[in-house]
């Protein structure tokens, strides 16, 4: 899970790694504050958050200019499969995990969290340390980017 988010937040799997391994010595280090009645997994997902921000330089935000256009014409026509469908294929995955990229980096911890490890959005919150209704907003508003984003790409429902 470590690596997973680590990797979602940051630009190359290398710096994936070492965050990671800096995570875990930081767990190791204060183990001892780790309270047990509380689940491991968002206490380890806030340890991460954090060391992956540091690592950014705390830039919140990345200029979303859109998909390139060559993805476009990459993608069937608007007559082709469902948007579902299309998602089920590696080229729509990848489109979709290029345009979370696109995301805030504190936006695409979110999603990570709440979609690819599927914690709660209670457990999300505790993770980033935010207030539960705030991370509600911001993975709506995320979702909403998303959309933005992907519209072109997989067509309108």
């Amino acid at each position: 899970m470590v690596f997973r988010l680590a990797r979602r937040m940051l630009a190359t799997a290398e710096d994936a790694e070492d965050a990671a391994q800096e995570v875990f010595v930081r767990v190791h280090r204060s183990f001892d504050s780790y309270d047990d009645a509380r689940p491991l997994g968002p206490w380890l997902g806030r340890i991460t958050y954090h060391e992956c921000l540091r690592r950014l330089g705390h830039a919140a935000r990345r200029p979303a200019d859109g998909l390139e256009p060559d993805a476009l014409a990459a993608l069937p026509d608007h007559d082709g499969p469902s948007p579902e469908a299309c998602a089920a294929g590696s080229e729509a995955g990848r489109l979709v995990d290029r345009a979370v990229g696109e995301l805030a980096a504190q936006d695409r911890f979110l999603i990570a969290l709440r979609y690819r490890e599927g914690l709660a959005d209670g457990e999300v919150a505790e993770a980033a340390g935010m207030n539960v209704n705030t991370v509600r907003t911001r993975l709506f508003r995320a979702r909403q980017t998303l959309r933005r984003l992907l519209l072109p790409v997989l067509g309108a429902e």
